[in-house]
Order: C-alpha cells, then sequence, then structure tokens
C-alpha cells in the first residue's frame, strides 16, 4: 500500500511544474526576472527559493 496521498502526489506535480518553469525562465535568459513587473528579484530571495517567479512586490502572483 502507498504512503502517499492525493495531496502530497498534488504538491510534488506543483514542484514539478514550477521547476519546469524555472528551466524555462533559465533558457530564456528571464529567470531572475519578475514575471509581472519585470524588475530583477532580490539574490536573498532567489537563495531562499529558487523556484521564485515574482518580486516581493507581487507574491501573491507567484
Amino acid at each position: 500500500m502507498s504512503d502517499f496521498t492525493n495531496e502530497s502526489v498534488s504538491a510534488i506535480e506543483t514542484t514539478l511544474n514550477d521547476v519546469d518553469r524555472a528551466l524555462e525562465r533559465l533558457r530564456l535568459g528571464t529567470y531572475r526576472t519578475c514575471q509581472v513587473c519585470g524588475m530583477p528579484i532580490d539574490d536573498a530571495d532567489l537563495d531562499a527559493n529558487a523556484l521564485l517567479a515574482n518580486c516581493r512586490t507581487h507574491p501573491e502572483l507567484a
């Protein structure tokens, strides 16, 4: 019997999707740029969460 729940599988899928989007931003050269306003994402924020797509001003849209 598996110990995985629907919630844990969903969380893993979400993380994998976030990784795919981060890799695409790396490929496009927009990795360190907020996807909303185009401003640079703070290095400390990326150190804390390498999958961030938005700056501190737009965290609800991440």
